[in-house]
């Protein structure tokens, strides 16, 4: 079983610039996802995906393979998941005769991983081979059943249809649990991400992990506030 461990660095971010190399807890934010590939006991190739020749130069330092640039044209703002994903399952394939059986993705946002959690939901997927992919969730703080969004006249209607409007006010429990994606854990099968031109499929595993927090670097501030916790958890 060939299972890639796809590293998406790409050096345009506008949010934080060059976010994926500044350095957390003493190393380039990418490192610690490089580290989480090098620890599973089932990933075997880890590659680093960028179209940056310095976010490139220190994923090698770092302990990742950059057998090649992305594309211009799949590192820009608008590009989903899919397309720089099946572009290094392909070019493996071609170029260096490696089929990928399974591709996780380790995202540099997402700097805190308990190895256990990767291992058992490359685990669940193998065993599920009828899925498409699986992916880490946490409940949600907030029930889409109770939202509303703008029509297109002066007033609101609710995100979710109901039969009766005025359950809106009926008390959360009555709502089934609703899931959001927390990035931690996102993986699928080589096949179906090359067929279908997607990382998630329809066939989608949840990985729950009830309700921990989401740790995901989008700001300056949340560098310092994971610096912390990678400090304190020990995870690293």
């Amino acid at each position: 079983m060939n299972i890639l461990g796809l590293v998406p660095a790409r050096g345009g971010s506008k949010g934080v610039p060059r976010k994926n190399i500044l350095p957390l807890a003493g190393r380039p934010l990418l490192a610690h996802s490089i580290d989480h590939g090098v620890k599973s006991k089932y990933v075997n190739k880890i590659v680093c995906t960028t179209d940056d020749e310095e976010i490139a130069e220190i994923a090698r330092e770092n302990g990742a393979e950059v057998p090649f640039l992305r594309p211009a044209e799949l590192a820009t703002d608008d590009q989903d998941d899919s397309g720089f994903t099946t572009h290094a399952i392909k070019w493996l394939r071609d170029n260096q005769n490696w089929q990928a059986d399974m591709v996780i993705l380790l995202r540099p946002t997402s700097p805190i991983r308990d190895i256990h959690h990767i291992d058992t939901a490359l685990e669940m997927l193998y065993d599920n081979p009828d899925a498409h992919s699986i992916v880490s969730v946490v409940l949600a703080e907030k029930t889409p059943y109770k939202m509303f969004r703008q029509s297109t006249s002066k007033f609101l209607k609710p995100l979710i249809e109901h039969d009766q409007w005025e359950q809106m006010n009926s008390a959360r429990q009555i709502y089934p649990d609703v899931f959001v994606l927390n990035g931690i854990i996102h993986a699928m099968w080589a096949e179906v991400a090359v067929r279908d031109n997607s990382t998630l499929g329809y066939r989608i595993l949840p990985y729950n992990m009830g309700t921990e927090p989401m740790l995901d670097i989008d700001s300056l501030d949340d560098f310092d506030n994971i610096t912390k916790l990678l400090t304190d958890s020990g995870i690293q």
